[in-house]
């Protein structure tokens, strides 16, 4: 990225983060050592540098910002554990997953200038060097949450989810015929297991088998009884510890969709988009979780997804935010059908996001990781609706 002296105003901390106690496993002067280090051998020149006092913090990750003397600027972004086998093998898919994306399609995604998947550098966590791009994220702009929910403003909405159509084709048709994590090896991209899970796999079917004996729901029966209603916990209690096993036998029955598959980011949230003051899309980021997985789990960007009314049951009511929602996501889904003939690609994003069960199901299954409450037993029989009512006569599930 070239030098620059003017720096946009970005909604991160100011504090100080090197007298933060709780981070004092990290090696600060390290990483600065290591980024003047990985610069000279770039650059053929010794260049100093130092760390922003300004810094993000969200989820896994601390991001702080590294300001060279001729006037680049590099993020550094680092996981918030100390190194283990897994976190070190989900950094290097990201990294392997961002190369994948810049070769395969025209995402704006920033680049890697340099990795730390094992701990040698003697940071204390593992981390990336990437390019710094200049602009704040669509959730952090704009006043932020406390402003705006996390709602796009309205004079940009159009726009954002053009682009965004635009980048979901783009990442659809980077297919691969495993499932799996992007792994570079031997100067080609391939798929390697998944962090926690292994692989990779053949088929759709395959992954759920080893999803549902590998998933666990993150709260236990203590915090989930006193969340819901009395007379309906017992149900959603059987819904909730079932659904494991219940993904399990869908999938010895279920036609899901043969490959090649796409890759998918899993947290397609405004906080992982980067804009400018336009609120163009400048870039993609946290890739760490992504993965080339089965068609029945793309869905539509985050601030497009709903929770599947048949997930609430008896406690689901219509309302007129649902209702512009559903309205929305039919905008879109022109916006990406549209995306698909520019840019001449088959129709399989717009036929998935347009399949209501479909839907429901691929939200139900990322949601169930984060631990929402809710009948998933109605999800598993919403999407084998055909073969449920097959084999009885008088089933009738209120898609309502």
């Amino acid at each position: 990225m070239s030098p620059s002296s003017l720096l946009p105003q970005l909604n991160w901390k100011g504090d100080d983060i090197e007298q933060d106690k709780s981070l004092a496993f990290i090696n600060w002067d390290a990483l600065r050592n290591h980024a003047a280090a990985v610069k000279r051998e770039l650059d053929g020149a010794a260049c100093s540098c130092h760390l922003s006092r300004e810094y993000n913090m969200g989820g896994l990750h601390v991001v702080r910002r590294i300001d060279f003397d001729d006037g680049h600027r590099w993020v550094a972004r680092l996981q918030l554990e100390p190194p283990t086998p897994e976190s070190s093998l989900r950094l290097q898919n990201e990294v392997d997953t961002l190369a994948a994306v810049r070769a395969k399609s025209k995402i704006p995604v920033p680049r890697v200038f340099a990795h730390d998947a094992s701990g040698e550098v003697g940071v204390g966590v593992v981390f990336m060097l990437i390019e710094f791009v200049p602009g704040d994220t669509a959730m952090d702009s704009f006043g932020g949450w406390d402003a705006r929910k996390g709602e796009t403003p309205a004079r940009f909405k159009d726009k954002f989810h053009a682009a965004l159509a635009d980048i979901q084709v783009e990442m659809a048709s980077i297919r691969f015929d495993k499932i799996g994590a992007i792994v570079y090896h031997d100067g080609e991209f391939a798929v390697g297991p998944i962090p926690n899970l292994g692989g990779p796999f053949d088929t759709a079917a395959e992954f759920f088998e080893a999803w549902a004996g590998a998933a666990k729901f993150p709260y236990k029966e203590a915090t989930i009884r006193p969340r819901t209603p009395v007379h309906l916990v017992d149900e959603i209690l059987s819904a909730i510890w079932s659904f494991p096993s219940g993904v399990r036998e869908l999938s010895r029955r279920y036609p899901f969709r043969s490959g090649p598959f796409p890759l998918i980011h899993t947290d397609l949230y405004s906080s992982n988009i980067i804009i400018d003051a336009d609120y163009n899309i400048l870039s993609v980021i946290d890739w760490e979780n992504s993965l080339v997985g089965p068609w029945e789990l793309v869905e539509f960007n985050k601030e497009l997804s709903v929770v599947p009314a048949v997930m609430d049951g008896p406690v689901f009511s219509k309302s007129a935010q649902g209702i512009a929602m559903q309205s929305s996501r039919a905008e879109y889904i022109k916006l990406v059908q549209q995306a698909e003939e520019r840019g001449q690609h088959d129709t399989t994003l717009s036929t998935i996001l347009s399949d209501e069960r479909v839907q429901a199901f691929a939200h139900a299954f990322w949601l169930y990781g984060e631990g929402r409450i809710g009948f998933y037993d109605r999800v598993l029989k919403l999407l084998d609706y055909e073969n449920v009512a097959s084999h009885n006569p008088n089933f009738d599930l209120d898609l309502s």
